[in-house]
């Protein structure tokens, strides 16, 4: 959970980078998104406006919260797999803020010169996340009952 400032705390930047390791995926575990070090810079680029703040900080809130990394003691020491569903549930719950922090991470990622290049689509088999469609119901208007005078 950050703290009362809205600084991340330890175990939120170690599950972060933890985080960020499993939403770009990579071939090789030295180029790893959250190894390579772009924490600083998601988390400095999420700064830029309160409206990318806010959504930054909700994905990191509900990332702490998560019942079965607590369970286990953390959500490093969550299996990958366990991982990939504690992210899904975020994703799933916040989609417009998840795929604004997923966003932030690809673009700072894919301006190292260290990593690949940026892919033309992100809609491959090693691609998991970013995936959830964001659908808005349409307002339903409610009949209106009128009484009627005897």
């Amino acid at each position: 959970m950050p703290n009362q400032d809205g600084s991340l705390s330890e175990s939120d930047k170690v599950t972060l980078i933890q985080v960020l390791n499993r939403i770009i995926p990579s071939e090789s575990t030295e180029l790893g998104a959250g190894t390579i070090g772009i924490l600083d810079d998601v988390e400095e680029l999420s700064s830029s406006t309160p409206a990318l703040r806010s959504a930054f900080l909700r994905i990191v809130e509900a990332l702490s919260l998560d019942l079965m990394s607590h369970a286990v003691g953390g959500f490093a020491a969550l299996t990958a797999e366990e991982q990939t569903v504690c992210i899904q549930g975020v994703e799933a719950i916040l989609p417009e803020e998840f795929s604004v922090v997923l966003g932030l991470a690809r673009d700072v990622y894919y301006e190292r010169e260290q990593t690949p290049a940026r892919p033309k689509s992100f809609d491959n088999e090693s691609e998991i996340f970013g995936k959830v469609k964001i659908e808005v119901e349409p307002v339903k208007k409610r009949p209106i009952h009128r009484r009627t005078r005897k």
